[in-house]
């Protein structure tokens, strides 16, 4: 298991780890820029990138989905209260972890992170 923060990372680690939750809200284009260029220059950088990416696609399933549930007669004001209320914590979640890699501080999300520490930081 690689440790995203086996040192404290420098400013523009979170600078960049910061900036690859930012390009979540761009379609993720600027977050996969941020991974291609910086991977093999630090850990720190690598691990949150992937993690934007896996939180971001974990988003556009869920909202797919309660898309899908939405055009079901009667099923559609609950898939709008859901949508909702998930938007509202999927939004706290997204700034949360923007604040947490600015930072510098070590945050995994519990099983995305842990299987991205343990499958994809080689």
């Amino acid at each position: 298991m690689v440790n995203p923060v086996s040192s404290e990372p420098n400013s523009d680690d979170k600078l960049w780890a910061g900036l690859s939750y930012a390009g979540l809200g761009l379609f993720m284009i600027p977050t996969i820029v941020i991974l291609l260029m910086k991977k093999g220059e630090s850990a720190y950088i690598k691990f949150h990138c992937l993690q934007a990416i896996f939180f971001g696609l974990i988003d556009l399933i869920i909202f797919t989905l309660l898309g899908i549930f939405a055009m079901i007669p009667l099923v559609n004001i609950l898939a709008g209260l859901a949508c909702f209320f998930i938007g509202l914590g999927l939004l706290g979640a997204w700034v949360y972890l923007m604040i947490m890699a600015f930072t510098g501080k070590d945050f995994k999300i519990p099983v995305l992170g842990d299987f991205i520490d343990n499958n994809l930081m080689r």
